[in-house]
């Protein structure tokens, strides 16, 4: 299963490299949804013999292990959002004061500033890098061990319908389909019997050279 700055001159210039952080660790808001439309009734077929499918999102979200796993991966974010958004908040209020101070600082002394300033962000950048890889190996590694738990109880239900194909609904680009062929609900309800719940910490990579 699978389950996805710039060096900037001068001291405002530290303000984009900030603002690139901030929206890189931000959890994005949920698109507006669109005025609900009454829709008319589809008429589906009948089932197609031999044709089955299922949802790895739905499983995961209508999952017991899934929503547990969800759940801590935002857990493991917020904690993420608390270490780097200090420093983020520093660096910016220091940037907009050097800024303020530039009129009375001699050339030399605004550079040796701007530099230090420079270094704070590129190092912060490069923390926030690893921390979103470190955030995108936690994901896979869970999302992997619930995929181990799924494959045989997808095998059996497999076997128990008398699929000759299954598609995974997404990667497949399936827009409708009649429910008999689904399999997705069935193999969240013997997955919720297999495992509920998963414990795990932010996975920790080695820090990349330049």
């Amino acid at each position: 299963m699978s389950g996805r700055f710039l060096l900037a001159s001068g001291a405002a210039g530290l303000l984009t490299v900030l603002a690139s952080i901030s929206a890189a660790q931000a959890p994005r808001a949920p698109a507006p949804a669109a005025p609900a439309q009454a829709q008319p009734p589809v008429t589906q077929g009948p089932p197609i013999s031999g044709v089955c499918v299922y949802s790895e999102n739905g499983i995961m979200q209508g999952s017991k292990v899934g929503q547990a796993v969800i759940g801590r991966l935002r857990a493991l974010k917020q904690q993420v959002d608390a270490e780097l958004q200090p420093e983020a908040n520093s660096i910016n209020s220091d940037a907009k004061a050097l800024d303020s101070q530039r009129a009375s600082l001699a050339p030399a002394a605004f550079q040796a500033k701007q530099a230090s300033l420079q270094l704070r962000a590129t190092n912060l950048q490069k923390r926030a890098q690893l921390r979103s890889r470190e955030l995108q190996a936690t994901q896979q590694k869970q999302f992997q061990v619930i995929g181990a738990a799924l494959e045989p109880i997808l095998r059996q239900l497999y076997q128990q319908k008398q699929c000759a194909m299954l598609f995974e609904r997404d990667s497949a680009g399936i827009r409708a389909i009649n429910s008999a062929m689904d399999l997705s609900s069935q193999a969240v309800s013997a997955l919720d019997q297999k495992i509920q719940t998963l414990t795990f910490d932010r996975e920790t990579l080695p820090e990349t050279g330049t």
